[in-house]
């Protein structure tokens, strides 16, 4: 059986395949194609799809750079030009089928590293197809082949270990893949020759990592050199003195590549030389450990990481086919245009976190990651729960905010899990390439939506913003009304008005970005520019003062306790929180006195989630004790109740270094 192409009232062909015809029948009078995968489900050929709507030098370039790596494999391949328009098909002959799960993740790996690349043949095992060579196009012209010969898919040749040996060198170009936002370090990181490196003083690798390197590995040889140089890096080594154990055991496999059920020797030159595979993995690692918390594993050094990553970026996939269906729901207001960027932060902080079940989100967070204010955040996530997309797991208590779930009830994830239990197994790796890909779209999506250029007062306006950040791929009018379920006059207005800023440009049939470097200048015009950060300034005294505020009542039920002297000892470097004459909490006050010493706020949260916290010295914070300020002027942190309790009180109190509380954390 084939497919079909259908056509419109006018009897011109469309870019779909409803039709089915017999393979015996006649030849179909409109544009064919033929079933990636058989009747059970599991994929017979591969065709990967480069399409020219960006531009045909896109495609032709992205099908010579997954050709050059196929022909390193030994993948034997076969490239068409599918028509008129400069796309381009890359076809691989299976000797031995492959799962559609396996297939999918393929997919989702080659799109986060060839831009043109359609996924829909890849994705659907049920309809998924493409024109073979030879097939008309819809446009004029037919599929004709370029390079290879059409005995690759009536004689295939190509093994499931070579696609998983794809698989995996397809990952490390994921991995190399640069996000435009870049995550937030929690330990700085140095420059030397052109290499990162953890400044510190060198010390000798751990035993377990020095076992790693001097043993002959096994089993998945990808993983021992992540540790390795995960190791290193933690220990402050630096590239060079990588590269002097290049010939170490641990290390092989930067010195070879997998090729089927054997390893052959790297190209002595390009992406995939052993120099430049070290130099790329050893700057992944640096990255790696600055970014870790403290007391927080390793990537590579947890076993199960894999596999958690698989699960949790395919239930936040799902999630996000779900919402992208219902395009409707999202698009009749800008309240929901809001309550679609926070389930779109909600899923940035599963990946994040690697965590199915929950995750720990306040509204300041959600609001700094979103480009919204809290009060906005809170209302979404409130109307979110309403609609079922998400749930309350449990509620804020204290410095922890509250927790949420992407999935109510754990019935997709209990799905998904059994799913891939039952799925061909992946190369190792897999799951950790997929979360990365899916993290970085959607963290680069959220940091476009929330920029200066589109505030609510005097900027383009968050309806721009959202278009903005979908814009990532060339689209009509008429797509990206779909997208966002506006009407086709809205979108319209909108293009229009990116349009006119300089943001977006009609070239080739559709709408495109011209240059993101070019946002923050719009912003400047606008008069827009650091909206963003006033916002976080202000979040950032919110959080200082419910975090004093919470460390004078813990004080207190500690005194009252009797339980516990040696953290009376410890707390007693907060000075008393200010109060008003009837003993309450003055959190004005507290506010002015922060406002006098900004210096004292730590710094703000960045898109990844993850504060850049700054150590408050011993100096700062002790200028804000009860020894420093006037005691008796109203509304300063020495102003106490007159009662005899609250006097007998303040004495528990001596000025002294700041406490460690105030080192806000995510969700705090």
């Amino acid at each position: 059986m084939v497919r079909s192409a259908g056509v419109d009232g006018d009897g011109q062909p469309l870019n779909s395949y409803p039709l089915v015809h017999p393979i015996a029948g006649a030849r179909p009078r409109t544009p064919w194609a033929v079933h990636l995968a058989d009747a059970t489900g599991r994929y017979r050929l591969l065709c990967v799809d480069l399409d020219a709507k960006g531009s045909s030098e896109a495609a032709a370039a992205d099908a010579t750079q997954f050709g050059e790596l196929v022909s390193e494999l030994g993948i034997e391949h076969l490239v068409c030009a599918s028509g008129p328009t400069g796309g381009r098909h890359v076809w691989i002959g299976l000797r031995d089928a492959l799962d559609a799960e396996a297939v999918r993740a393929l997919a989702y790996l080659l799109k986060a590293w060839l831009p043109s690349l359609d996924v829909a043949p890849l994705t659907n095992p049920t309809s998924g197809c493409a024109r073979p060579p030879g097939a008309p196009h819809r446009l004029g012209g037919n599929s004709q082949v370029i390079a290879g010969s059409v005995a690759v898919l009536t004689e295939p040749t190509v093994t499931t270990g070579q696609i998983h040996a794809l698989m995996s060198r397809v990952a490390d170009h994921v991995h190399a893949v640069e996000p435009a936002t870049q995550p937030t370090r929690s330990r700085p990181v140095a420059v030397v020759d052109g290499m990162p490196f953890l400044p510190g003083t060198k010390r000798a690798l751990s035993a377990s990592c020095r076992g790693l390197l001097e043993a002959t590995p096994t089993g998945d040889l990808s993983t021992v050199l992540w540790r390795v140089l995960c190791g290193a890096a933690a220990a402050r080594w630096r590239f060079r003195d990588v590269l002097a154990l290049a010939d170490a055991p641990g290390l092989e496999h930067a010195r070879t590549l997998r090729a089927g059920a054997t390893r052959m020797p790297r190209p002595t030159r390009g992406p995939a030389s052993p120099t430049a595979m070290l130099r790329r993995q050893w700057t992944r690692a640096v990255q790696a450990v600055a970014q870790l918390g403290p007391g927080q594993a390793i990537e590579g050094t947890d076993k199960s990481f894999d596999t958690r990553a698989e699960v949790v970026t395919e239930l936040v996939r799902t999630v996000q086919r779900r919402a992208d269906a219902t395009a409707g729901r999202w698009g009749r207001s800008r309240a929901c245009l809001a309550q679609r960027r926070v389930l779109d932060a909600l899923c940035l902080f599963h990946l994040q976190g690697v965590r199915p079940d929950e995750v720990e989100a306040d509204i300041r967070r959600l609001a700094m990651t979103c480009g919204l204010d809290r009060e906005t955040a809170r209302r979404s996530l409130l109307a979110l729960t309403t609609d079922g997309w998400i749930t309350r797991t449990q509620s804020a208590a204290g410095r922890r905010g509250a927790r949420w779930s992407i999935d109510p009830g754990g019935a997709v994830h209990s799905c998904i899990s059994e799913l891939l239990s039952q799925a061909d197994p992946r190369p190792a790796g897999t799951g950790s390439a997929l979360r990365s890909a899916l993290l970085n779209q959607l963290a680069d999506r959220l940091n476009d939506n929330g920029h200066d250029a589109f505030a609510t007062n005097g900027g383009l306006g968050p309806d721009a913003g959202t278009l903005y950040g979908r814009l990532r791929e060339p689209m009509d009018a008429a797509e990206c009304s779909y997208l966002l379920g506006w009407s086709i006059d809205k979108t319209t207005i909108m293009l229009d008005r990116l349009n006119s800023v300089g943001l977006v440009e009609w070239r080739e049939r559709c709408w495109r970005r011209v240059d993101t470097a070019q946002i923050d200048q719009v912003a400047i015009a606008l008069g827009t520019n650091g909206v963003g950060q006033r916002r976080a300034d202000l979040y950032a005294v919110e959080r200082t003062l419910w975090a004093w505020w919470c460390t004078e009542v813990e004080q207190l039920r500690t005194v009252r306790s009797r339980r516990g002297s040696q953290r009376v000892r410890q707390a007693r470097s907060w000075p008393p929180h200010p109060r008003r004459h009837n003993g309450r909490a003055d959190f004005a006050a507290a506010r002015r006195t922060l406002r006098r010493r900004p210096e004292t706020l730590v710094g703000l949260v960045s898109l990844r989630g993850t504060p850049e916290a700054a150590p408050i010295s011993r100096p700062t914070f002790g200028a804000l004790s009860p020894r420093t300020l006037n005691r008796t002027g109203p509304g300063l942190p020495g102003r106490v109740t007159p009662g005899s309790s609250e006097r007998s009180r303040s004495k528990n109190f001596a000025p002294g270094c700041p406490p460690t509380a105030l080192l806000l954390t995510s969700g705090r």
